[in-house]
């Protein structure tokens, strides 16, 4: 029985008017478990309950709409500022011998599939730590930031590579990712300590790569 049916009425008119368990708690000044029991197997609230639950449901879809396209407009406004700056950078480092050894590495080594990450596979240990010079120095990227992992062949020593690996790159064990094996035999002596993977997740730095090249190649042409 409920004992405050002045209360009660009060509720059930609100919550026939779509008003949520919260926020008729409030109204009466109960508990938001008070509203509960009370309203509980009401046929009136039970519908209220689902249309609440469609309309939320509605609402946080527009939200999460409207929340993506923010996300949208910030990442195009980004990597037009990331190209926008490429162009003015390029002018002054275009003359470093550094600068054009990481572009062609890139251009000729990298991986242009995967949008959100830079990544440069290679067999020679001399060209990774190259990379990571350039890296650094033209990209702006803090050498911790920098992850390294290698694909291994059939029979070669995962330890062996790592150490010789990590010798060559001076990257810490810390920022190696899991390796991979490949179920083949090694078909070169090169590819004794496997390929070596250096990552960049960074989908604006690798918008700037992009324009970089664009614009090196350009002046290849003339």
């Amino acid at each position: 029985m409920v004992r405050n049916e002045e209360k009660f009425e009060q509720a059930l008119q609100f919550r026939t008017r779509g008003f949520t368990l919260e926020e008729i708690a409030k109204i009466c000044d109960v508990s938001k478990s008070t509203v509960s029991k009370w309203l509980k197997n009401n046929t009136i609230s039970e519908s209220v309950t689902k249309q609440n639950k469609k309309r939320a449901g509605q609402e946080n879809a527009k939200r999460l709409k409207l929340m993506s396209k923010t996300r949208d407009g910030e990442r195009a406004h980004r990597y037009k500022e990331a190209i926008r700056s490429a162009e003015t950078e390029y002018k002054h480092y275009k003359s470093s011998p550094l600068f054009v050894a990481g572009l062609m590495l890139y251009f000729t080594q990298g991986d242009f599939k995967y949008e959100k990450q830079d990544r440069l596979p290679y067999t020679k240990n001399k060209n990774q730590p190259i990379y990571i010079q350039f890296a650094t120095e033209y990209l702006g990227v803090p050498k911790l930031s920098i992850h390294f992992w290698i694909l291994l062949y059939k029979g070669q020593s995962e330890e062996a590579s790592m150490k010789r690996w990590k010798a060559t790159t001076t990257l810490p064990y810390s920022q190696f990712y899991k390796n991979q094996y490949i179920n083949t035999k090694k078909t070169k002596d090169t590819l004794h300590n496997g390929v070596g993977n250096t990552i960049i997740g960074s989908t604006v730095l690798k918008h700037k790569l992009a324009k970089w090249i664009e614009l090196s190649l350009k002046e290849l042409a003339k």
